[in-house]
């Protein structure tokens, strides 16, 4: 029998830790229209479950498969990644009613309702809801470290919430950087004209340095824990 996904308090040890990025926009530049806006931490027995600002839910599974749930709660993906030769490797999506899931996946979707019941409780989708027709947006990698979690999604962007609530979002397609500070304003700057604020160029440092571990040092994980 399945655990249901259950608050923190209610289950010590194994439970979930619950996080969310809220936070009000405060600019002239566009922001990235998608972010990881909660997310549970469940990666002790099962993965982390997530809840996009658009109301997609997915979840990264901790055998490294991921599944998306479309705001209509009924169209879902699958993806694996699968290795090609010469090293490369590419995401394999399955699209599926949820109704008509295949059999094999029965234990995943059930656990994709279990976290979408969990993450929606307090916090129903957005109204600005995506068609059920397009790709899904999903979270790529995840990682925890000692000071954020650090999130990249499948259109490039990468997102980095602190644990003091502040945060930062690189999106590489707009070359433009989101910070929200410890009052939840977020405001966007372009990636060449960073104001010296000494709060956002502090932990635009520190998200550089992770993506370098992550990306040239070939460190990157699905789901992981770092020290740093």
């Amino acid at each position: 029998q399945l655990d249901t996904v259950r608050p923190e308090s209610s289950r010590p040890g194994t439970a979930p830790q619950t996080h969310s990025s809220g936070g009000t926009r405060s600019s002239n530049v566009e922001a990235p229209d998608v972010w990881v806006s909660k997310w549970v931490d469940y990666s002790s027995k099962y993965g982390l479950g997530y809840l996009l600002c658009d109301g997609h839910i997915g979840v990264v599974f901790n055998d490294s498969t991921k599944i998306v749930m479309h705001p209509d709660q009924s169209h879902v993906e699958y993806v694996e990644r699968r290795r090609v030769g010469g090293g490369g490797s590419y995401d394999d999506k399955k699209s599926f009613e949820l109704a008509q899931h295949p059999s094999e996946l029965t234990k995943k979707v059930t656990l994709l309702k279990h976290f979408k019941n969990y993450l929606i409780e307090h916090s129903p989708p957005a109204a600005e809801k995506a068609k059920a027709t397009s790709s899904a947006i999903y979270v790529k990698k995840w990682l925890r470290t000692r000071h954020a979690f650090i999130f990249r999604l499948s259109n490039k962007t990468i997102q980095v919430h602190f644990h003091d609530h502040t945060e930062i979002i690189l999106s590489s397609e707009a070359r433009v950087v989101t910070y929200m500070d410890k009052k939840g304003t977020r405001s966007t700057y372009p990636l060449v004209n960073i104001p010296p604020q000494q709060d956002l160029v502090k932990r635009l440092k520190y998200t550089k340095e992770i993506l370098y571990q992550l990306i040239v040092r070939g460190g990157e994980k699905d789901g992981a824990d770092a020290k740093k």
